[in-house]
């Protein structure tokens, strides 16, 4: 078994009537029995693991069971039983063994709700929070669980967005937008040392900013203060953007997790998958989330004692700009050189979905590799939906030392998964150079043979780069900073780490081929501590110089 996972969460994402494209959103993970259930919006079904990692998908009849065609699910557990809701008005339903598909009994649903969340107390109160507009506050009421969820207070007004004091929720892929409010959408509740942490997404889905922000209270239905930390979860850069619309929830070990919403967003603004981060309360009270390298190697999440410090598995992208060969090329805007560009929004295509179209990739020189991740994107597909279709993806990976001998790494030929993320942990490090995907099967939904990222992890022989000096400089509107270096010796990247406390900056902005960064994510008023990282194929090298703006 790998010790392993790499983000986006590695499901089959199911293509939707509603668009050409695949699409899987808004999860909520509620550990049950001693196992974890996943529920996305318009996911036909459920998915169960016992590791976070590896999903079972379990099918619902959408006759019987029509609420699992809508979006944004809530989950509950009370007792012997878990609660489940969607939006869109969607009722209530409970289940005492949710690995049978049939077993949900449905309880109606006592008011109109959109992107609700369910909460039980400590105390055994229920309560249920919604809210999906650029225009209302989010909301907040409490149920009868012992009459089956009747209304018995509110709903009652809770927390309004704020795009002129915070920038991360002006719109935009940078924050760059202030035209118009913000979509505030999908509360989720988690309560710690006896404080109840409310998160919020913001800006929209079809951002590379799309994000988490959080409130906090004494009490369920407020009122609520916003928390200075936020955004809570922010990934606006890197091969995998966004992370907004989730859910926080403990594992079995007790550490925090957030899995969230990534956007994708090109072929429809519903383009959109999975992503796993890990999460704390951190001294100051204030909620976190570690989404540095979170596109990168992860430990799995039961393996360290403390996944917000430890997950990182430490290998480094040997891809980044590989120099790269087709067999075909789609048009000007598909070339294979985007397959390894650091960027799921755009991919290579070839002309055809044919078996023998194939893209190669060349290191440079040889490296120590230990793992793979392949992403696959969507180009041409006809409109299909359901998990019927009999699709899979049939490839293999061929791999070089030297770039003439080669042999087969990864064998999928004859496979049938659908799954358009693939994470291949190699069994031992080898030494290789040169990679070559050839497609050898159908492409589902009659697309083309299209590829968003050929990631290769392992270890360059050279050295970490030095870090740079830098300057960070609260620009005139509050909202944004503008922080600059000079280029180090080496460095193919850099991040740039902030927060409000020195030894709290678990917000970052990956920077690729520029040497500074304008953040518009800030909230005015708050001051921040600021530092840079270096980073190339053979390591990185955290900054211990920390500026205050």
């Amino acid at each position: 078994m790998s010790g392993t996972f790499c983000n986006p969460v590695g499901i089959n994402y199911q293509y939707q009537h509603y668009f050409n494209g695949r699409e899987s959103a808004d999860p909520a993970v509620v550990l049950f029995k001693g196992e974890y259930f996943l529920f996305a919006s318009h996911g036909g079904g459920y998915w169960v693991s016992e590791d976070l990692v590896n999903w079972e998908f379990i099918e619902t009849d959408l006759e019987k069971q029509p609420q699992f065609r809508l979006f944004a699910p809530a989950t509950m557990v009370l007792g012997d039983r878990l609660y489940l809701a969607h939006s869109e008005g969607g009722d209530i339903l409970y289940s005492e063994n949710p690995r049978d598909p049939d077993s949900w009994v449905n309880l109606g649903h006592p008011y109109v709700w959109n992107d609700p969340a369910l909460f039980l107390d400590d105390d055994g109160k229920v309560y249920l929070f919604d809210g999906l507009s650029d225009v209302a506050p989010l909301r907040a009421a409490r149920l009868d669980p012992d009459n089956g969820m009747a209304l018995l207070e509110g709903p009652v007004e809770i927390f309004q967005s704020d795009k002129d004091s915070r920038g991360f929720e002006r719109r935009g892929d940078c924050n760059e937008i202030n035209d118009r409010n913000p979509h505030l959408e999908g509360p989720w509740m988690f309560k710690a040392g006896g404080k109840y942490y409310l998160t919020y997404a913001v800006p929209g889905t079809e951002y590379s900013a799309y994000c988490d922000g959080c409130a906090v209270s004494d009490r369920p239905m407020g009122p609520y203060r916003y928390c200075e930390s936020s955004p809570a979860v922010y990934k606006a850069t890197g091969f995998m953007r966004g992370s907004g619309h989730g859910c926080l929830f403990s594992d079995k070990n007790g550490n925090l997790w957030k899995m969230d919403t990534v956007s994708i967003s090109v072929n429809h603004i519903f383009e959109r998958r999975l992503c796993l981060f890990p999460s704390k309360i951190g001294a100051d009270g204030e909620l976190y989330t570690n989404t540095v390298r979170g596109d990168y190697p992860m430990r799995l999440p039961h393996a360290v004692k403390d996944p917000f410090e430890q997950a990182d598995a430490g290998w480094h992208l040997l891809s980044l700009n590989a120099a790269s060969g087709a067999s075909s090329v789609l048009d000007g805007e598909h070339g294979p050189e985007r397959a390894a560009d650091e960027n799921m929004k755009d991919w290579w295509s070839a002309r055809t979905g044919d078996p023998g179209e194939w893209i190669s990739f060349d290191l440079g020189e040889v490296m120590t590799v230990r793992a793979l991740h392949l992403n696959f994107a969507d180009q041409d597909t006809e409109r299909v939906t359901g998990r019927h279709n009999g699709f899979s993806y049939r490839y293999t990976i061929e791999a070089s030392e030297n770039g003439a001998d080669w042999f087969v790494l990864i064998d999928q030929k004859d496979g049938a998964d659908d799954i358009p993320h693939a994470y291949f942990e190699l069994e031992k490090p080898m030494r290789l150079r040169s990679f070559r995907l050839t497609n050898r099967g159908e492409i589902p939904a009659g697309g083309k043979f299209a590829v968003s990222g050929f990631r290769v992890f392992g270890q360059a022989d050279l050295p970490a780069p030095a870090v740079p000096a830098f300057t960070a400089e609260r620009q005139a509107d509050g909202r944004e900073m503008k922080v600059s270096w000079s280029p180090a010796d080496g460095a193919e990247g850099y991040i740039v780490r902030w927060g409000i406390h020195p030894n709290e900056r678990n917000t970052h902005w990956q920077v690729i081929g520029d040497c500074e960064a304008v953040i518009r994510c800030l909230t005015r008023g708050v001051g921040y501590y600021v530092s840079v990282d270096a980073y190339n194929r053979g390591g990185l090298t955290r900054g211990e110089k920390i500026a205050e703006v």
